[in-house]
């Protein structure tokens, strides 16, 4: 299983602060520090706490993303680099989102000259599968050129079963992953205050009663859950 943590930095999303991570990282546990984060503004500060302590780091970046044009819903995909260069690509796609019209990356600004540096993980939640099932979308993007994965996990959540099966359908490779937001089980009712502070939507006067719910019904989107799960 491979652990996917997220910090503080991609705000709303994650309990996890650089002290956190870097004290699981020493804890031994984990031998690379993976991240998939919803922007760079923490990648210096991350980098440099991992590069003192000697921990490999990866640094993927989740971007919206149609195949060409803006009348497809976006979803999610994951863009890993493989090496030094594939960090100024990555860092150049996240400039082009959101930069773009709409927000959204298009598959066809990925030069060709870029595909061997980077690697693509397509998430359980938020991908186009996922947005085929629960949002009647009616996306698909074509992969066949990266180098991409399919992540598959287990939370507890309601609807886990339903993608699982998807994917199955779909009969693409998988890799079982966990997303990590915050430490223990004991956190959770902390993750749901911060999410709903942090969700509430804006231009309106700022109230709890309509909060988004995403990841609200399961306690597992953490490390202790990791750690129970990992060896199995």
């Amino acid at each position: 299983m491979i652990p996917l943590f997220k910090s503080s930095f991609s705000i709303g999303r994650s309990l996890l602060r650089v002290e956190d991570l870097v004290d699981i990282a020493q804890a031994g546990e984990v031998k690379k520090m993976i991240l998939v984060e919803d922007n760079f503004y923490g990648f210096r500060v991350l980098n440099k706490a991992f590069l003192e302590i000697e921990i490999p780091m990866i640094y993927g970046v989740r971007l919206p993303v149609v195949q060409s044009n803006l009348s497809e819903k976006p979803s999610k995909l994951i863009f890993f680099p493989k090496n030094n260069k594939g960090v100024r690509v990555v860092r150049g796609l996240y400039t082009k989102c959101f930069t773009s019209e709409g927000e959204c990356l298009h598959l066809s600004q990925i030069g060709a000259g870029d595909l061997d540096e980077i690697s693509i993980g397509v998430p359980f939640y938020d991908s186009y599968i996922f947005n085929n099932i629960f949002h009647f979308g009616l996306c698909d993007l074509s992969l066949d050129d990266f180098d991409h994965f399919y992540m598959e996990e287990e939370n507890n959540h309601p609807f886990d079963f339903q993608i699982s099966a998807a994917l199955k359908k779909f009969n693409v490779p998988t890799e079982k992953t966990k997303s990590i937001y915050y430490r223990d089980k004991d956190d959770f009712e902390a993750f749901q205050m911060y999410k709903a502070v942090c969700n509430r939507k804006q231009g309106r006067v700022p109230t709890f009663s309509n909060p988004r719910l995403n990841d609200f019904c399961s306690n597992e989107f953490c490390y202790e859950s990791y750690l129970e799960n990992a060896s199995k």
